[in-house]
């Protein structure tokens, strides 16, 4: 039995499945499918039922029965083997083999026999293989007979069973229960159909849109095997970006995308992956036809289809990204570098930088600032984030504050501050307040402070000097010039004078002058000398 049944089955489905449509969104194509079950198992069954019933028939002197029972069981071999006949054809010489086997036995046996029970069978037949107006159209029939048979009971015109057991009014009464059941049978098959086909066009529409989002997605798709990691489908996408045909794909194993020294590590991962049915994302390397290689982004599912584990690909191409961030990542390199090559310049420049934001609070500073910045006296923390005003000595406030209102509508404001020191020269700073710009508006404050004390100090030695140089000037136009012009008048007096007497007093008088010119040089010599040590 379970040798032979299954070589039966299947050759006799496969010779009657030619004859109707394969298109599973249609509902006759399973309207079909039951009826070819139906043939399967009905000639089976039949030919089960038939030899006991023909042998009882024939002992109890039923010989019309057993010969109805015969032919039917013939009809039924005919519709299921005959190779000339067309689906509907064997539909229709079933449903007249029923016909006549129920008008015989109803006629010959009653309405306790299986008669009845046949035409109820047909309408029910009628309804699963056949459009639902054809139920109905069986219906009619089925009633139509019962009420030639009441016309038959009424009239007797031959010898009947149901002669002799109904009138017909009782006739009526009884068999009025088969239409009724069988309009209540017809109405719940006919709506159990019309949800299958409701069902099947959802399914179908449901299909097709994920047939198309697979087939008409820009990015290339594909199922694969996780066994075997052999190609089950390829979307368009993917044909035109890898350059294979959708035949060579299908040829194909995952594996031949992927660099030989990657494939070991690739089989890994999908073994773990369909073990685990996680969702996966991550980036890889594949090859294309014609030999190039590519970095794309692979995001995969793990779904069953026809009970086989599959995993649906989605491969986004990001060579140009990974190009891309190659590149940003060896600028934000040279970035860093050129930052801190400006930070060291920042650092080492003898000028003191001080960067304000529009609240006064340091955003910046360098070495040299924060080494200026402590010129003034206070005792928290010097460092990024707080405000200027909290450092400043509170004297200096007002006026800070109005040079940084001032900067803040675009002025430039540079003064000088003393800062003296006992036993040593003064420091003083040059202090610049300028402003920052930011998309053309000002958006803070930049405080540049310098030394300048060799300058004031070198300033204020050459006005001491200028000063030296005004009094020797002085001293020349005024000191000198008497003694010399005395002198010069003596030395002609001492020529023309003719007496001794006369000659000793000039010499006198010349010696006199000659001594004040040197005291007075000599005062000029110190003055000089002391205005150079200084």
């Amino acid at each position: 039995m379970k040798i032979w049944w299954p070589a039966y089955e299947r050759a006799l489905k496969s010779r009657l499945s030619i004859h109707f449509n394969h298109q599973e969104s249609d509902l006759r194509f399973w309207q079909n499918k039951l009826f070819l079950n139906f043939l399967v198992y009905c000639l089976p069954v039949s030919f089960i039922a038939v030899v006991p019933g023909v042998f009882m028939a024939l002992k109890d002197g039923y010989t019309f029965v057993a010969v109805i029972d015969l032919l039917a069981l013939l009809g039924v071999a005919f519709a299921t083997y005959s190779n000339k006949l067309s689906f509907r054809t064997r539909k229709i010489v079933i449903i007249a083999v029923f016909y006549l086997l129920a008008v015989c036995l109803i006629n010959t046996l009653g309405y306790v026999g299986p008669g009845v029970f046949y035409l109820f069978v047909i309408t029910i037949l009628m309804a699963l293989l056949f459009k639902t107006r054809y139920a109905y159209w069986s219906i009619l029939c089925n009633t139509v007979t019962l009420l030639a048979f009441a016309a038959v009971i009424a009239f007797k015109p031959f010898n009947s069973a149901l002669t002799n057991v109904y009138s017909p009014g009782q006739w009526i009464a009884f068999s009025s229960n088969l239409p009724f059941l069988s309009i209540v049978i017809v109405l719940l098959i006919e709506r159990i159909f019309r949800g299958l086909q409701n069902t099947i066009e959802s399914k179908d529409n449901l299909q097709e849109r994920y047939k198309n989002i697979f087939q008409l997605s820009p990015l290339p798709m594909w199922l694969f095997d996780t066994e075997t990691l052999r190609f089950l489908d390829v979307n368009e996408a993917a044909v035109r970006h890898y350059g294979y045909s959708t035949e060579e794909f299908l040829s194909m194993t995952i594996r031949q995308l992927r660099p030989v020294d990657k494939v070991l590590a690739l089989e890994q991962i999908v073994r773990q992956n369909a073990a685990t049915g996680n969702f996966y994302n991550d980036r890889a390397d594949h090859i294309k036809k014609d030999g190039t290689e590519i970095n794309v982004r692979i995001e995969s599912s793990l779904i069953v289809l026809d009970g086989r584990k599959v995993r649906l690909v989605l491969a986004t191409d990001i060579t140009e990204k990974v190009k891309n961030e190659r590149g940003l990542a060896l600028a934000t390199a040279k970035l860093r570098e050129s930052e801190n090559n400006l930070r060291a310049i920042f650092d080492s420049a003898t000028e003191g930088f001080l960067l304000l934001d529009a609240g006064s609070n340091i955003k910046a500073f360098n070495k040299k600032g924060e080494e200026y910045i402590k010129l003034n006296s206070f005792t928290s923390d010097f460092k990024t984030g707080i405000n200027i005003f909290d450092i400043l000595e509170p004297g200096r406030v007002s006026y800070f504050k109005d040079s940084i209102a001032q900067v803040l509508k675009g002025a430039i404001i540079q003064y000088d501050r003393n800062y003296p020191k006992a036993g040593a020269d003064d420091l003083w700073m040059q202090y610049t307040l300028s402003p920052v710009y930011e998309d053309d508006q000002i958006c803070g404050v930049c405080v540049t402070g310098q030394n300048i004390s060799n300058r004031k100090n070198y300033t204020r030695k050459i006005e001491q000097q200028n000063k030296v140089f005004r009094d020797i000037s002085w001293m020349q136009s005024h000191l000198v010039r008497a003694p010399l012009a005395r002198i010069m008048g003596l030395v002609s007096l001492l020529d023309s004078a003719q007496e001794h007497a006369e000659r000793e007093e000039i010499q006198e008088y010349l010696k006199q002058s000659a001594n004040e010119l040197n005291d007075v040089i000599l005062k000029i010599t110190e003055s000089t000398t002391k205005s150079i040590l200084e």
